[in-house]
């Protein structure tokens, strides 16, 4: 029976050699076979991920385009808003001092009359500076890197709210001095 059982041990041993003998014999050129087209499936994927990584890169730089096309709209149209009041105050504050010119003529009006020049002036200012921005917002469209190049005419519109910021400080100081004028009648 121990005969019998070191000739079973025996057997099980050749067997399981003679079956890993096999196995990366077999194993062996099975894997150098493999082993390209896995390259190849591999580089294939790494491509397409690439192209679905760029297409998707040019559909967030279009809607960043439109993003910035829309934000620029929005300002110029609030921006040209501003200036059309401010204009329609000046006409007005240049109407009460003609009628306070006619009814007392002895009344000085040189000052108030240079604020409001100032005023012109600095709107007038602000209208080029927001139609260059206008013509540089398409450049802005037309590059690669819009966010960055956006930051020009982001300055250049918070210089433009600067200036009418003064407009309207000089038009207050020359509303009040019409009010100083009148109480004097």
């Amino acid at each position: 029976m121990e005969k019998l059982f070191t000739i079973n041990r025996v057997k099980k041993s050749v067997v399981f050699i003679l079956f890993l003998s096999l196995f990366f014999l077999a194993v062996s050129p099975v894997r150098a076979i493999t082993a390209t087209p896995a390259s190849e499936r591999q580089e294939k994927r790494i491509e397409k991920l690439q192209d679905r990584v760029a297409s998707i890169e040019a559909k967030l730089n279009v809607s960043k385009k439109e993003i910035i096309r829309n934000h620029f709209l929005r300002m110029t149209k609030r921006l040209e808003a501003a200036i059309n009041r401010l204009n329609r105050l000046i006409t007005r504050i240049e109407s009460r001092i003609a009628k306070i010119e006619a009814n007392n003529e002895d009344i000085n009006t040189e000052p108030i009359k240079k604020d409001i020049q100032k005023a012109k002036d600095k709107l007038l200012l602000a209208t080029n500076k927001l139609n260059e921005a206008k013509i540089k917002i398409d450049d802005v469209l037309q590059s690669n890197t819009p966010k960055e190049t956006f930051a020009e005419v982001k300055n250049m519109i918070q210089e433009i709210k600067k200036d009418l910021v003064e407009v309207h400080r000089l038009l207050v100081k020359v509303i009040g001095n019409i009010k100083g004028l009148r109480v004097g009648e």
